[in-house]
């Protein structure tokens, strides 16, 4: 429970910090299409340790528009983080995958879109809002049932105490989730053009496949400046850690 109230207490910090950095300069040479300008100043501001939505989202677009398509999906994916079901995030992230040379299938069932509207329905701020309305109302609930003298009432406030324990349950058991999802380091995107995967931590192995820039790959195990990465597809293979930047 501690470790939970620290992520949450962790990611308002973050979500407050871009409020001490001036961006207007980013925003204005974003604007007016002065794109490398742009990278430079939100890149600054990356440096610093912001983390915003918006700053990755425009981050993405600079780098889209630059046709560096590996750092472009690094930001893409970093946004996604904070706003998953954003219908302009995501068409541009379809759009750049298209772009790229090595192909990503993206299949979803309808049940699985079902929930993944549900799971990201609310953000992480309303899910530690709800859970601490919930734990609030469940103490205040504790204490009518220890004051309240009429036996029915007691039955009433007793139902209503194990409802608001359900629902605390659900929106603390989501929260928890989507904190850990949103502070996973597991994914990765390849940033160099093109990078040879090795049947283990050195280039003495033997190269067992090929990718290029702007792939998703999730790290699988670390050996000093090599990676052990997992495809899609279920291969893996070892590739050196400068090639890559964590999501």
């Amino acid at each position: 429970m501690k470790k939970v109230i620290l992520l949450i207490i962790l990611f308002f910090i973050n979500l407050q910090l871009l409020a001490g950095y001036d961006i207007s300069k980013a925003n204005n040479a974003y604007q007016n299409q002065e794109y490398e300008k742009a990278r430079d100043s939100y890149g600054e501001l990356v440096k610093k340790g912001i983390k915003n939505f918006n700053l990755f989202y425009n981050l993405g677009n600079i780098y889209f528009k630059l046709e560096e398509f590996g750092l472009a999906r690094l930001f893409y994916e970093r946004a996604a983080k904070f706003s998953p079901l954003d219908k302009d995030l995501n068409f541009n992230l379809e759009l750049l995958k298209s772009r790229l040379k090595d192909k990503e299938e993206t299949k979803e069932t309808f049940f699985s879109h079902i929930f993944k509207k549900i799971y990201y329905l609310l953000s992480i701020n309303m899910l530690a809002i709800f859970v601490l309305i919930c734990f609030i109302l469940i103490m205040f609930t504790i204490v009518l049932v220890i004051l309240a003298n009429k036996s029915s009432t007691k039955k009433v406030m007793k139902v209503f105490m194990v409802v608001l324990s359900i629902l605390f349950m659900i929106f603390l058991i989501f929260t928890v989730a989507r904190l850990h999802e949103f502070h996973n380091k597991d994914f990765a995107v390849i940033i160099n053009e093109t990078v040879f995967a090795y049947s283990g931590p050195s280039k003495d192995f033997q190269q067992v496949f090929t990718i290029h820039e702007g792939l998703k790959v999730r790290i699988e195990k670390f050996d000093k400046d090599w990676l052990l990465i997992k495809l899609q597809s279920g291969n893996g293979g070892w590739i050196e850690k400068e090639r890559i930047k964590i999501i």
